[in-house]
């Protein structure tokens, strides 16, 4: 991201996720599968054993394709989680060019980094988190599906998601 490169407010990225969901005819079918939104976009998904234990997952994009690797020892949700991530970055900063990004678990699930990541890969890892839950948890869903039942253990498991990603959902969409 370049100095005049702005951040995409949570709106430009709501639209952007259910845009993607809308194509793939997703935008209504609980849980998301973002392993089946990857390959709808030749976009393939291994698990992966990590060398450095704190990584979780990445995304390369070369002349031969696009991969995502995601750490197979994770819970189902969390690798869901990481995969909505990944496919973040090939939709908000992938798309033109050819290259990779490598995520932490320290990142995944936070928007607080700590001050030595720099400002442009902090701002991506927003982004990247927001289109995630976006991409899982789509707001009118998420409304109609509260609405029903607001319990959130109900809502990580309808939504396939943890708890904990839920929670910052709901409180992001003020549903609380």
């Amino acid at each position: 991201m370049s100095p005049e490169t702005r951040m995409l407010t949570r709106k430009e990225i709501e639209a952007r996720a259910q845009a993607v969901l809308q194509q793939a005819g997703a935008a209504a079918n609980l849980p998301i599968d973002p392993v089946s939104l990857a390959q709808q976009h030749d976009i393939t998904v291994h698990n992966a054993e990590f060398a450095q234990d704190s990584l979780s997952g990445m995304i390369t994009k070369q002349s031969s394709g696009t991969i995502i690797l995601v750490k197979g020892s994770d819970p189902a949700s969390r690798k869901r989680f990481t995969i909505a991530h990944e496919l973040a970055h090939h939709f908000l900063h992938l798309a033109e060019a050819d290259g990779s990004f490598v995520d932490s678990t320290i990142n995944l699930f936070r928007e607080q980094f700590s001050d030595s990541i720099p400002d442009a890969d902090r701002a991506r890892e927003i982004e990247a988190n927001r289109f995630a839950a976006a991409l899982l948890m789509p707001e009118p869903l998420m409304r109609r599906e509260f609405a029903h039942n607001p319990d959130i253990d109900y809502l990580a498991w309808r939504f396939g998601v943890s708890e904990q990603a839920m929670g910052y959902r709901m409180a992001e969409l003020g549903l609380r």
